[in-house]
């Protein structure tokens, strides 16, 4: 099963934002969307979960359900969507927040099964040791922790993840990428993640894909695409790449201009073998 984007043109008013992008994501693949603020990640993400409406193009599941005209119910079992940060000033405990993954299975009482995806969920997430709290006395990670959480227990096909861990110190940010990893093997999901951290994405992420002013302009494996010269034409500052104990690193250049657009480290494992793509831009 594959998640299909072909062609999809996304926009704001009289302004495009995502240009004519093409993307294939199958399953048990995470798909790292990379690029500086404003390129067109977010936009993208939430055009396949079905909140932006696109002008031109086709997002489809299985090379037959086309995820636009689906039911928000059907599209809901379907697909689950993290986003960057919302407001939990609702009056839930952890529990019942998470329990929200749920609704799409159930009428008007939860199953023992709706439950036990709830409590899986929270312990993946490493919320039970919160207790019954209620989500106005969390943390902004924490409240991002329920927001990951609640998309697991919908378990969907495909996961979309935009920034999600923004709001995380260090732990808990690599212990919610290893868990989208694992989750997206194990289950079979597709899933694609906007993230900045390039180190992140390397060591995560089976492959990556470029946006720059809302067109894909390369996609592959980390280590096949990874260049001094990508990454300046997307962040505008030049690089060094090095190997430290089979890792290649990426540093700023040194004796450079201040950088326009910051940069993030990077790590890719040199035997990491795939095919990646650099398209012209247009």
């Amino acid at each position: 099963m594959t998640l299909a984007i072909d062609s999809l043109v996304v926009g704001y008013g009289k302004r495009t934002v995502v240009k004519g992008a093409t993307l294939r994501i199958g399953k048990g693949e995470l798909v790292g969307l990379l690029g500086s603020n404003g390129s067109g990640k977010s936009t993208l993400i939430k055009t396949i979960a079905g909140i932006n409406r696109h002008s031109a193009g086709t997002i489809t599941w299985d090379g037959t359900t086309d995820l636009a005209g689906l039911p928000r119910r059907e599209l809901a079992k379907l697909v689950a969507y993290v986003p960057q940060s919302i407001s939990l000033s609702f009056g839930l405990d952890i529990k019942e927040a998470v329990l929200l993954g749920r609704t799409p299975y159930f009428g008007t009482r939860p199953s023992e099964r709706d439950w036990q995806h709830v409590e899986q969920a929270i312990r993946l997430l490493g919320l039970n040791e919160l207790g019954d709290r209620a989500v106005t006395e969390l943390s902004g990670g924490q409240g991002q922790r329920v927001l990951i959480a609640r998309a697991l227990a919908q378990n969907p096909k495909i996961l979309l993840l935009d920034e999600p861990t923004s709001a995380l110190d260090i732990r808990y940010q690599w212990q919610t990428l290893t868990i989208a990893r694992q989750v997206t093997r194990k289950n079979d999901v597709a899933a694609v993640i906007a993230i900045h951290d390039l180190n992140q994405a390397a060591r995560f992420c089976d492959r990556v894909i470029f946006l720059n002013d809302g067109e894909i302009i390369a996609e592959g494996r980390p280590a096949d695409v990874y260049s001094p010269e990508l990454i300046k034409t997307v962040y505008g500052v030049e690089v060094e790449l090095s190997t430290h104990k089979g890792f290649v690193q990426i540093h700023p250049a040194a004796d450079q201009d201040e950088p326009q657009r910051p940069v993030h480290l990077a790590a890719v494992h040199t035997s990491s073998v795939g095919e990646s793509r650099l398209q012209a831009q247009g």
